[in-house]
């Protein structure tokens, strides 16, 4: 596995590589390392790491905004070495795309495994999100639509199908999504009639 280890610990990279060897011989090879200051999004483009490792002296210090803009822009499993227990720093730290806070010998000690797990969680957490994404997507859609039909009923005194299937023949003709010639009802109604 490729690790990007982030961290301000002149050691580290040391204690990193003394534990990377996994119990089936395979090797976590670290190919990148930054500070914590360092454009994280940059370096990790560059690498194209599996995992990313952060073991900083001072956590409540770290740049837990970086880390976050670098999980919207290029999702990362990360793993966050630290022995401040505090639930505050733990929290900026899930918030900022974390999936892993562990104390810094028990990560070192079993680190091959803990990459792993961390990077299944990560895969785990990304097919979760998507599919959330999409459930909102098909509400968001639904109530549109739902929406619009009334818009339509109301204006033409149609029925509720046939509501429907005017907006649906209106999204074929002009090749759009259905939620968008949804979207542009609701905006004319509410320009024509000056809501919202």
């Amino acid at each position: 596995m490729r690790v990007m280890l982030v961290t301000d610990i002149p050691d580290a990279l040391d204690a990193v590589t003394a534990h990377a060897q996994g119990s089936d011989g395979a090797a976590h090879e670290v190919v990148a390392l930054a500070a914590p200051h360092d454009t994280l999004a940059d370096k990790a483009r560059e690498a194209a790491p599996d995992v990313l490792v952060v073991h900083v002296a001072k956590p409540d210090e770290f740049p837990f905004a970086d880390l976050q803009r670098l999980s919207e822009s290029q999702p990362l499993p990360v793993m966050f070495l630290a022995d401040d227990e505090r639930p505050e720093i733990m929290a900026q730290a899930s918030r900022a795309g974390v999936n892993a806070y562990l104390p810094v010998e028990a990560g070192l000690k079993a680190f091959p495994t803990l990459a792993e797990w961390t990077r299944a969680q990560f895969l785990i957490m990304r097919e979760l999100k998507k599919l959330l994404k999409e459930k909102e997507d098909k509400l968001a859609d639904r109530i549109a639509i739902e929406r619009a039909k009334g818009i339509v009923m109301k204006l033409k005194g149609l029925e509720e199908d046939t509501a429907y299937h005017e907006i649906r023949k209106l999204a074929m003709k002009r090749s759009q999504p259905m939620r968008v010639v949804a979207e542009q009802i609701i905006d004319t109604e509410n320009l024509v009639f000056c809501k919202g």
